[in-house]
């Protein structure tokens, strides 16, 4: 998943690089490359942050565009997945869909946290256990 970034230069701090539909991530950096790599670690750094704390995940609004400044930077299929296991959960108790699942609550709780990395058929038992169909697709 792509999210936009703004790079703008700025005469004391190199360059900074903010996020349009993320307003409280920021990076910079003395070159633009170096800025947008800074970016990659605070976009996952704050998704990462709001997954623990339970927050909805925002999804991308803002397309990239280079004309424009906005350059894209991905967030890690890591933290995605959790995510999206974490939204699809939403009023269900971990122990019910671990259970459905057929796995231990501890099992499943890693794979709401991106040091999880399930396997394909996990993610189909997951799906399964969430009333859910899992889709992949290549875009």
């Amino acid at each position: 998943m792509d999210y936009a970034a703004k790079v703008e230069k700025d005469k004391d701090m190199g360059f900074v690089v903010s996020f349009p539909d993320l307003p409280n991530v920021n990076a910079f950096g003395s070159t633009q490359d170096e800025a947008l790599a800074q970016a990659k670690d605070a976009l996952d750094g704050a998704m990462e942050c709001d997954l623990e704390l339970g927050n909805t995940f925002i999804y991308p609004k803002t397309k990239p565009d280079a004309g424009k400044n906005l350059y894209s930077v991905t967030l890690s299929p890591r933290i995605e997945i959790a995510y999206k296991i974490f939204e699809a959960r939403r009023g269900k108790k971990k122990s019910q869909v671990a259970k459905a699942a057929g796995m231990t609550p501890q099992a499943y709780q890693r794979f709401e946290t991106p040091t999880g990395s399930p396997s394909v058929e996990t993610l189909y038992r997951i799906a399964a256990a969430l009333g859910k169909k899992l889709e992949i697709s290549f875009v």
